[in-house]
């Protein structure tokens, strides 16, 4: 079993879902410290004046040691309304801006307490339109019995073997982190999942790489992703 572990990151870039469709089992690892001005609360999307802007969801106030699992939404902003507001960028040009915002507003009228229940949402909304069955579990509801503290590159190595996965395969940006003899070891093979870049038009906006999957969807359907997270 080829075994995925990463943070909920709020509607993260395509290199994140071929990650995810490659790999057998996906773990949301949500017992991490929380870190505010993330990629757990914001993402970025096109920006007309600026190139890049920001969509981002509002926290509550939280002490230093709160885990992810625990960090939860402001409601008393409408950050619903605000993130929907952000896109209206892509309204007049990209093609399936109604598609996308249809599926979004879908997914936000449901209710959240925190922000891994609203990523592991959007996370599933983004996976369902792209066809991909990796199935995807939260760490905190496993029942794993987990080490109380571990370095960077030795959590994924714990939940690989408290799952029996053969492989764990993680970002190739992170490769310093791993020790690939330590996986070895207790029989894990470590692969790294390589970076492809690729591009698309975007109108008469500026094509800026890596932003949130939400400007993927926004100027290409539902095929031509399927096809290049193959």
């Amino acid at each position: 079993m080829i075994l995925g572990v990463m943070q909920p990151y709020l509607l993260p870039y395509f290199e994140h879902f071929r990650l995810l469709a490659a790999c057998d089992q996906w773990v949301v690892f949500d017992i991490a410290q929380f870190t505010r001005k993330s990629w757990i609360t914001r993402n970025r999307i096109l920006n007309r004046e600026k190139g890049v802007g920001y969509i981002s969801v509002p926290i509550q106030h939280a002490g230093h040691v709160t885990s992810i699992r625990d960090a939860a939404l402001d409601s008393g902003q409408d950050w619903r309304q605000n993130l929907l507001d952000r896109l209206m960028v892509y309204r007049k040009e990209a093609p399936h801006y109604a598609h996308v915002t249809a599926l979004l507003s879908t997914t936000l009228a449901q209710d959240f307490r925190t922000i891994t229940e609203l990523n592991m949402a959007l996370l599933r909304m983004v996976c369902g339109h792209l066809e991909i069955k990796t199935p995807i579990a939260v760490c905190s509801q496993l029942g794993l019995d987990l080490p109380p503290d571990s370095g960077p590159g030795e959590w994924a190595l714990h939940v690989a073997m408290g799952l029996g996965a053969s492989e764990y395969r993680n970002p190739s940006g992170g490769r310093s982190l791993f020790d690939t003899d330590l996986y070895a070891r207790h029989g894990v093979r470590l692969t790294f999942h390589e970076h492809r870049f690729l591009s698309y038009a975007t109108g008469s906006l500026p094509f800026v790489p890596d932003l949130s999957i939400i400007d993927w969807m926004m100027w290409n359907d539902a095929q031509t992703l399927q096809g290049w997270l193959r």
